[in-house]
């Protein structure tokens, strides 16, 4: 864990910090520093307080070594309401935090906590399980090997905070329900889940002179919070700055940090590192090769559903109604959504339905489409009809048209061209390409 300690006498004036000072890691000790920071300029802190009485970091007056319980927590309360005081309103606090034993007792440290910071404004809105995939081997009688902390995530109210999950979904593969009900999942991916397996890192990975830490937070874990809560130039705080792990990967994601530390050496190893670190890694951009991975998956669950919703069109009317239908063409538009709770627009011309069956088809769709399975597939539906194949837009003469059928609309059968339509039998008809592979799981 990181650690804070004795009162720094060159930082020991209760001024705010002005604003070309403020965007440091500061010597000294957070109870003090945390009081100049200036109302409302943080947009989100990410810590892991010292060890309660476990671990000791070198210092006289720290916090945690050598305290009782009752004054650590008073402690990190007075922090951490200054912190409060500190982030701006969409802000968030996410602290890492372990239970401990003593006594053969279990101390719920984590939710100790929680109730502390309540009375000062925080709100605890999730639990994160931080699974630790390098952990000690060992445990003691009647106990199991520990090998997870918890991320405890605080907003400043009920209200929603900044937070981006779309950032981070598992777009990772598509599952056999994704390409069967592509209209019940987000496009964007599976949501975050609650347990986050990251490695401890690996003591000396910032290089020889790395100065050891009981417990640095992997990296990954770091910018995975930081990008979930905040945008580039945003301030991102750690009061027990430690190895230097949240300011570094601020810095990284071009984001602006503060932190304060106690120990001089640890400053000083962070700055090495960063610099070291920025000349390796460029800082972020407005896109990433993730966002590039997010968007193809996107548009394939979009592209099922728009297929998926014609192949449904097609047998409802072919089973409801004894109209002659030949086929539907499908095709996504490029148009503005108009109606909430749409987020694609997509035309459907139906192919073959006689002129004087024409209304009855009409009202037949316009219905099936308000309720479900249709209305919840989002998208923002033109239907049209046509007699003959010259009516079709000139889109579909030029383009290369995918095939599929009744049952299958996931993996297209064939294709062909305009002049080959008269002799096709293939129900579903489209300018869109997919052809996914449904697993076994």
């Amino acid at each position: 864990m990181n650690k804070a300690g004795t009162k720094s006498k060159r930082n020991s004036s209760n001024a705010r910090f002005s604003s070309e000072e403020l965007f440091d890691v500061h010597h000294g000790d957070a109870r003090t520093l945390s009081k100049r920071l200036p109302d409302k300029c943080v947009d989100v802190t990410v810590t892991s307080p010292p060890y309660f009485d476990m671990k000791d970091y070198g210092v006289s007056n720290q916090i945690g070594f050598g305290q009782d319980y009752e004054t650590y927590l008073n402690d990190l309360q007075k922090i951490f309401s200054e912190v409060f005081r500190a982030t701006k309103d969409h802000g968030s606090l996410w602290i890492v935090i372990d239970s401990f034993r003593t006594n053969q007792e279990v101390i719920p440290l984590p939710f100790d906590l929680a109730a502390q910071l309540k009375p000062t404004g925080w709100v605890l809105r999730d639990v994160i399980i931080w699974k630790k995939e390098r952990t000690l081997p060992w445990s003691h009688k009647g106990t199991t090997r520990k090998i997870f902390e918890y991320v405890m995530v605080f907003s400043k109210s009920s209200e929603p905070f900044q937070y981006y999950p779309d950032r981070h979904r598992d777009t990772s593969d598509l599952k056999r329900w994704w390409v069967r009900y592509p209209e019940r999942y987000n496009p964007k991916g599976k949501s975050l889940e609650e347990i986050w397996c990251y490695d401890i890192p690996t003591q000396g990975s910032w290089g020889k002179s790395y100065v050891q830490h009981f417990c640095p937070l992997p990296s990954q874990l770091v910018s995975r919070i930081i990008s979930l809560t905040s945008n580039p130039d945003d301030v991102v705080l750690d009061p027990f700055s430690g190895s230097g792990t949240v300011p570094a990967e601020a810095a990284l994601l071009n984001r602006k940090y503060v932190g304060f530390e106690l120990n001089k050496r640890y400053i000083s190893m962070f700055h090495k590192y960063l610099q070291e670190q920025t000349k390796l890694r460029p800082l972020q951009t407005k896109s990433t090769p993730q966002d590039s991975v997010i968007e193809n998956f996107e548009q394939t669950i979009l592209d099922l559903r728009t297929l998926k919703f014609a192949r449904l069109l097609y047998r409802a009317l072919e089973k409801e109604l004894e109209l002659g239908i030949s086929q539907i063409f499908a095709r996504n538009l490029p148009t503005k959504i108009t109606l909430p709770n749409k987020i694609i627009a997509a035309e459907f011309i139906v192919h073959g339905i006689k002129a004087s069956k024409v209304n009855a088809a009409k009202e037949f769709l316009e219905k099936l489409c308000q309720k479900a399975p249709l209305s919840k597939f989002g998208i923002e539906q033109k239907i049209t009809f046509i007699n003959k194949l010259e009516e079709l837009p000139n889109l579909y003469k030029t383009k290369k048209l995918y095939l599929y059928s009744r049952t299958n609309s996931h993996q297209y059968a064939d294709t062909c061209k305009w002049k080959d339509l008269p002799n096709i039998t293939h129900p579903l008809i489209s300018t869109i390409e997919v052809s996914v592979e449904e697993p076994d799981d």
